[in-house]
């Protein structure tokens, strides 16, 4: 069974992470007493809105849900894509046996052709100042091995850190052309399973008290600094090989709070979502923002955009510049400057 044991950090007033592993009759504490404190937790979920996805293409949608059985043409029909749309009214209405769901006014869907989402409730840490070890998620599930290159020992029982796990990182040793990571009190993961925070010092141009963003698309996680100290880690999801995150150094330029976002090169590419939370754009459409379609961080899967888990994305939102005025558009300016945002590819480098 999988165990995970909270303790109260009392000199910082957080809360201290203790993730236990699997194993037969035994527990092996692989991650030690860490000083990597959890977000309090906001809410079960943070999203203003309810989502689905729309499961078919072209689904007629109608101007009320009695409209279908009377034999009265749709408003309009959904298009091919991945398509996302927010609900009016969370709950659905029954009609002749059926349940519809509101999307917009005069605008109906049957509640079986959509699919609710499941957004992620995965946050990140915040970073006490005291804590300057190498950190890590672990992406999958994983077999612990005795040594760098060794497969694990069947016999032996070998434990098994669950997905999500949040380890320190003691070394890095490259055996068999991969890399591998020691872990905790001794045991061995492929670097491959980990998505690892690796604090760097400040970008040029960078002030010494300014903050800071830092996207690894290597590693697929974001670190955000106050000068040259990590105050919160967390995992992303970047673009992929087709649709990669542009690279550099950068400025928020603009944020709005709730906006859709739609595009694709062609049909079998099309995609469109509705009312996506706390968008921060750093460069042209490129931004970071929340994402309630996938749980999949840690992992690239944009369409070139920074994806976060919904609360990571709120607290970025209202931690950096420039201010954002609940509900519009807003611009940087020169008296407010936008947080800057450092996107780059950086292996972790052996023996460390």
């Amino acid at each position: 069974m999988v165990r995970r044991a909270v303790f109260l950090c009392l000199l910082m007033g957080f809360f201290v992470l203790q993730t236990g592993v699997c194993r037969a009759g035994a527990r092996q504490d692989l991650t030690e007493k860490q000083f990597v404190c959890p977000f309090p937790d906001m809410t079960t979920d943070v999203l203003p809105l309810t989502y689905a996805q729309i499961k078919e293409d072209y689904v007629p949608v109608y101007g009320q849900p009695q409209d279908e059985s009377a034999g009265i043409s749709p408003v309009r029909f959904t298009k091919k894509g991945f398509m996302w749309v927010s609900l009016s009214d969370p709950h659905p209405v029954m009609v002749d046996g059926q349940e519809w769901y509101k999307i917009n006014e005069r605008e109906y869907l049957r509640a079986d052709k959509l699919r609710l989402a499941r957004p992620s409730g995965f946050q990140g840490v915040m970073v006490p100042r005291e804590f300057d070890k190498k950190f890590a998620w672990m992406i999958f599930h994983t077999r612990v091995s005795p040594g760098p290159g060794v497969d694990p020992v069947e016999e032996e029982d070998p434990a098994v850190v669950p997905a999500r796990s949040l380890v320190i990182v003691h070394e890095v040793r490259e055996a068999e052309k991969r890399k591998w990571c020691r872990i905790g009190t001794g045991g061995w993961v492929p670097h491959s399973r980990l998505a690892m925070v690796i604090p760097h010092g400040r970008p040029e141009g960078v002030g010494e008290s300014e903050r800071w963003i830092e996207v690894n698309l290597t590693e697929q996680t974001l670190s955000a600094y106050e000068g040259d100290r990590l105050v919160f880690a967390t995992l992303i999801s970047s673009g992929d090989e087709r649709f990669p995150t542009i690279k550099g150094l950068f400025r928020i330029w603009a944020k709005v709070e709730i906006g859709k976002m739609s595009g694709g090169e062609d049909e079998s590419d099309r995609y469109y979502v509705e009312d996506v939370p706390w968008h921060m754009y750093f460069y042209k459409s490129y931004g970071l923002h929340a994402s309630y379609w996938h749980d999949f961080f840690g992992l690239p899967n944009s369409h070139g955009c920074v994806n976060l888990a919904p609360k990571d994305a709120l607290w970025l939102f209202q931690w950096t510049r420039p201010k954002n005025n609940r509900g519009k558009w807003q611009e940087a300016t020169q008296a407010d400057p936008g947080t800057w945002v450092w996107v780059h590819e950086t292996p972790v480098a052996m023996g460390e």
